[in-house]
């Protein structure tokens, strides 16, 4: 599998992994369209324990049938608790903190991943940081802000804790982005994919596990459930599976820095995705902040880095 994803670097014009990074901001954008329709019938944290476990599904069984080794030492270990930002905690604040406060909210402080990963990507993998990849991050931020609240008028009205979850969310989430920077090269691709998210499993369990016992969530299956639950596992197994693996493949060939704005990329598909299987009405708002984007991720293109 590591082979035929190294085949994409072989297209022309763009740098090495960037069409392995736009593949998977394409399946991570129809994985939120597709979460948004199972979360009508499946709780929160029982589909984000569905839709890990489809994808260690699959990792574990690609990792059995191609005989691929998993060392099992420290290190190992190591490698492994990395899921533990993200997947981890990531999701895990994203979703307690969008029950706190608004989707507005939580959407308009996700749009400041970007920086966030730059500026971490500066201090600690020290990666050198231009002018014109923080000037071309902010359009992204703000091609990412238009695309994604076209309703902005319900921001600032959720709770303050709410919003300082989701914060942490994307301090999570970048700070995986820098370290998955440095874990690339120590482990196959598919077993470095499979131990993080198979920890992220367990904290996941254990938040639903503490969910049911809360009564915070509630979970009981009825037939008619069958569509969301097929939804949630193939979703996983892409989404969380496949998208992951493209991710920890493009790593090899980019800064961290810069895989965060290609990954700005990702409402740009979910908004096509959610028009064409969910008949979304498309805004003037979002296809300027789709353009501002495009705009970001074709100069960082052109862009040289060492």
């Amino acid at each position: 599998m590591t082979e035929s994803l190294r085949g994409f670097k072989r297209l022309p014009d763009l740098p090495e992994g960037t069409y392995l990074i736009i593949l998977a901001a394409a399946i991570y954008g129809l994985t939120i369209v597709l979460t948004k329709g199972a979360l009508e019938q499946i709780p929160p944290f029982t589909l984000l324990c569905i839709q890990t476990a489809s994808s260690v599904l699959v990792l574990w069984t690609i990792i059995i049938f191609q005989g691929i080794q998993v060392p099992l030492e420290w290190n190992t270990l190591k490698l492994s608790l990395i899921g533990l930002l993200e997947p981890g905690l990531s999701y895990v604040f994203a979703v307690f903190g969008l029950s706190l406060t608004t989707a507005s909210n939580s959407t308009f402080i996700n749009t400041t991943e970007p920086i966030v990963t730059i500026a971490l990507s500066w201090l600690i993998l020290r990666e050198r940081i231009n002018f014109p990849l923080i000037g071309l991050g902010l359009l992204a931020c703000v091609g990412v802000a238009f695309i994604s609240i076209p309703n902005a008028t319900s921001i600032g009205q959720g709770s303050i804790w709410g919003d300082l979850l989701v914060c942490l969310s994307v301090l999570f989430a970048s700070l995986y982005a820098v370290t998955a920077a440095r874990s690339v090269q120590r482990l196959h691709l598919v077993a470095l994919a499979a131990i993080q998210q198979s920890v992220a499993l367990i904290l996941f369990m254990i938040m639903l596990l503490g969910a049911l016992f809360l009564g915070l969530e509630s979970f009981e299956f009825v037939p008619a459930m069958w569509g969301s639950l097929l939804i949630a596992v193939t979703s996983g197994a892409f989404g969380y599976g496949l998208a992951f693996l493209l991710y920890l493949a493009a790593v090899r060939y980019l800064p961290a820095s810069r895989l965060s704005l290609y990954l700005t990329l990702t409402p740009v598909f979910g908004v096509i995705s959610a028009y064409l299987i969910l008949g979304e009405r498309l805004l003037v708002s979002q296809g300027l902040g789709g353009s501002l984007i495009l705009l970001a991720v074709v100069s960082i293109s052109r862009v040289p880095h060492e």
